[in-house]
């Protein structure tokens, strides 16, 4: 379905629009790798998110500006599972860590997600995610059945305040700092 959807906006929109949505797609992470990305994973050090040997599951990866930092931390011994709903992003995803040398990252297209094991992750972080999402009690209840318990839910998100509202029965927050709040599986 994305797919499709990524083909019209390329092949369809008028011009303008086209040059927005290629300004979206291609100079934002751009921005998000040198700039604000070092800026949030402050947090992860901040919150002792990211650990060796952890399971990690950057939900809506985009092109990867935390899977690959996520990546080097866990090490080998660890996996990051870079999902998004946009097979250009996860082709990046996969260049970057080639280039990188990097080789535990699983790309995942969202159509796919249903493959990842239960309680197989140790941290799902979701950046800047959340409120793209159209069906978020669906997503929470997916990503609940993927969570370790006592894993964590990470999201870096303005919505912060409105993720209650979709998590009751879920999850239940632990903690919280500026735009980043962490929930614990129920």
């Amino acid at each position: 379905m994305f797919n499709r959807i990524e083909s019209y906006v390329e092949e369809n929109l008028n011009p303008l629009y086209r040059a927005h949505y290629a300004l979206w797609i291609y100079w934002w992470p751009i921005w998000r790798s040198a700039y604000s990305g070092p800026q949030i994973r402050k947090n992860w050090d901040k919150f002792d998110l990211v650990k060796p040997g952890q399971s990690f599951l950057d939900f809506g990866c985009g092109t990867g500006c935390f899977s690959l930092p996520a990546a080097k931390i866990v090490q080998n011994a660890g996996t990051v599972y870079a999902l998004d709903c946009f097979p250009r992003q996860l082709d990046i995803v996969k260049k970057r860590a080639h280039k990188a040398g990097v080789t535990n990252i699983v790309t995942i297209l969202s159509e796919e997600q249903g493959k990842l094991e239960d309680k197989s992750m140790d941290v799902v972080w979701m950046c800047d995610v959340f409120h793209e999402i159209m069906q978020k009690r669906q997503v929470l209840e997916e990503i609940h059945r993927v969570i370790k318990p006592g894993g964590t839910l990470a999201i870096y998100d303005d919505w912060i305040d409105k993720v209650a509202a979709y998590t009751d029965g879920l999850f239940v927050e632990n903690s919280r700092a500026h735009k980043i709040i962490l929930l614990k599986p129920i």
